[in-house]
């Protein structure tokens, strides 16, 4: 997707809070985001196809992702994946290879609004409305949960020790937003030029 096809819900360059080094947020903007759901006999054929299209081992189970090649294999739950790509092409291709007898594959590029989250703090924002155990050693890197933030259903991608991803509804992304730079403020935080997954 482009630049113009998405909202600009935050403003690069701002700097706000106590410290304004201590955290950095800016949009994630992969070029494709798709759901893949299995019917529930044919969870195999789907998953190795997947990981065979995305170029990417499997994630061990639900609650995980791995990546590579600019793609993010990320398995939701029983039988529902989430692939997110750098490459434009990837919904039409995992459309075309994953049959209708297998599946479904959902465009959500437009119904989906990331945010990365970086800073020795961004567990410890996100723990102010996340009832989950955001410490590395129990929510490591390639970990993912789904989640409410501010009532706002999203999805928390951990990178490493200090960076995650969050993709929120497109619809609740201003919500998402508020709520993000009002629970920063603590800490300070400044806002980045948007990019992509790495």
């Amino acid at each position: 997707m482009s630049d113009t096809d998405m909202p600009r819900l935050l403003e690069p360059g701002k700097r706000d809070g106590r410290d304004p080094n201590a955290l950095s947020f800016r949009e994630a903007r992969p070029a494709s985001i798709c759901e893949v759901a299995s019917w529930p006999d044919r969870l195999e054929a789907v998953a190795n196809e997947l990981s065979k299209s995305c170029g990417v081992n499997l994630p061990k189970g639900p609650g995980g992702f791995t990546a590579g090649g600019g793609k993010r294999l990320c398995w939701l739950a029983f039988g529902r994946f989430l692939v997110i790509s750098e490459d434009a092409t990837t919904t039409a291709a995992l459309k075309e290879r994953i049959s209708t007898d297998d599946g479904s594959v959902v465009d959500l590029g437009h119904a989906r609004y990331g945010v990365r989250i970086e800073g020795e703090k961004a567990a410890a924002v996100l723990n102010k409305a996340v009832a989950i155990d955001l410490d590395i050693a129990a929510f490591p890197a390639g970990a993912l949960a789904q989640a409410p933030i501010h009532h706002i259903p999203v999805l928390i991608m951990r990178l490493d020790d200090a960076r995650f991803d969050v993709f929120a509804p497109s619809s609740l992304a201003q919500a998402f937003v508020d709520w993000l730079e009002d629970a920063a403020q603590e800490f300070g935080y400044h806002i980045g030029a948007p990019g992509g997954l790495s």
